[in-house]
């Protein structure tokens, strides 16, 4: 009698091996065995358990994905590699998104589409404006009904229904709009003009604005500052410029809040956001609900930055190391996360390192 293979173990023993899985990168890799660990581990994809965020890095030439939970760093997951004979001029960017996707574009064509790190799958963008050359920033997220980008002044949207999707619009309302970041939560857009700490309200399907809300009253025009949505509710963390002079070991000085949907909203000082944590970088911010993350702190922020290493060579490419700081809202405290990250060296990319859930979610 031949040996049982793996492949041949009752589909229902699978479906209850998978059901146990809670690791997003198990699940994935459990599904990649064969198609029929693939189906048996089709509900545990559909509803996987809640996920902490990961770090989409760009590393070069590799992108690498770092997951805090098991402290472990994932060389370029699923993405698909450009074809071998436009490799060499390819400088493929990509910025992450906290809902699963990353937005990659081409500097050298400004070429774009929508890739998801986690499934491989792709779907084409219109190439961007010319002028998205002129500059490495970039603000965007995405929605069911479609992406909104910036690369600075000016607001274009790119339609989800390929009907309509033929080429990028402007939006009218947002023609001044300085946008440093871009939020999407709950069928709206949030624009943030980090120059003058001014968030505006976009509903995602008319591209009306809902609501603009004006800097707080207690804040000068700050050196740096991010905006966070979770549900009806938006935070904002401020760093002073005097702050700076104290080096990378002080954070945020100030936090706010607002209930966005309320009448008349205005920012009020926040002490403290219970068992939430705040995951912030320049592209977005949201919250995630800490019980059950054994290594997620509550009541703190989470934010990644980046130090050049100087490595005194000549003609070798600029090198950088990324960190992961926790600022606690009640100690007012910053402490670096103790991980794989810390004193590792990476190639540097036009990029800029940014949170991303975990997700076989392509919805």
């Amino acid at each position: 009698m031949a040996a049982m293979g793996w492949s041949d173990l009752p589909s229902d023993l699978l479906t209850d091996i998978a059901g146990g899985i809670t690791e997003l990168a198990d699940i994935a890799r459990f599904r990649s065995v064969c198609s029929s660990w693939r189906l048996a581990a089709r509900a545990a994809a559909a509803a996987p358990p809640p996920q902490p965020p990961w770090l989409l890095l760009p590393s070069s030439p590799s992108r690498l994905f770092f997951c805090p939970r098991e402290d472990r760093i994932y060389p370029n997951l699923r993405l698909p590699r450009p074809d071998a004979a436009t490799h060499h001029h390819r400088r493929r960017r990509l910025y992450a998104s906290p809902h699963g996707w990353t937005l990659a574009t081409d500097p050298t064509d400004q070429t774009a589409s929508l890739v998801h790190p986690f499934t491989g799958a792709t779907r084409p963008l219109p190439p961007l404006p010319a002028f998205f050359e002129e500059t490495d920033d970039l603000a965007w997220d995405w929605s069911p009904h479609g992406v909104m980008v910036s690369c600075g002044e000016g607001l274009l949207f790119c339609a989800a229904d390929p009907t309509t999707a033929a080429s990028w619009a402007p939006i009218p309302a947002l023609a001044d709009c300085n946008a440093s970041s871009i939020n999407y939560a709950g069928g709206e857009f949030f624009v943030f003009e980090e120059d003058v700490c001014r968030t505006t309200v976009v509903d995602a399907v008319t591209l009306a604005v809902a609501s603009v809300i004006q800097p707080p009253a207690a804040v000068e025009v700050p050196t740096e500052a991010r905006v966070a949505v979770a549900g009806d509710e938006l935070f904002l963390v401020v760093k002073s410029k005097w702050m700076y002079l104290f080096g990378d070991d002080v954070d945020f000085s100030k936090a706010f809040h607002v209930n966005h949907r309320g009448v008349n909203p205005v920012w009020q000082e926040l002490t403290g956001i219970g068992d939430r944590a705040l995951f912030v970088d320049k592209l977005h911010g949201f919250a995630v609900p800490t019980p059950g993350f054994g290594n997620l702190e509550g009541n703190t922020i989470y934010s990644v930055s980046s130090k050049d290493v100087n490595n005194n060579r000549r003609h070798t490419p600029t090198t950088v190391n990324y960190s992961v700081s926790a600022f606690s809202l009640e100690s007012r405290i910053s402490k670096k996360l103790v991980c794989l990250l810390n004193g590792r060296e990476m190639a540097k990319r036009g990029e800029t390192a940014s949170w991303i859930v975990p997700s076989l979610d392509e919805g």
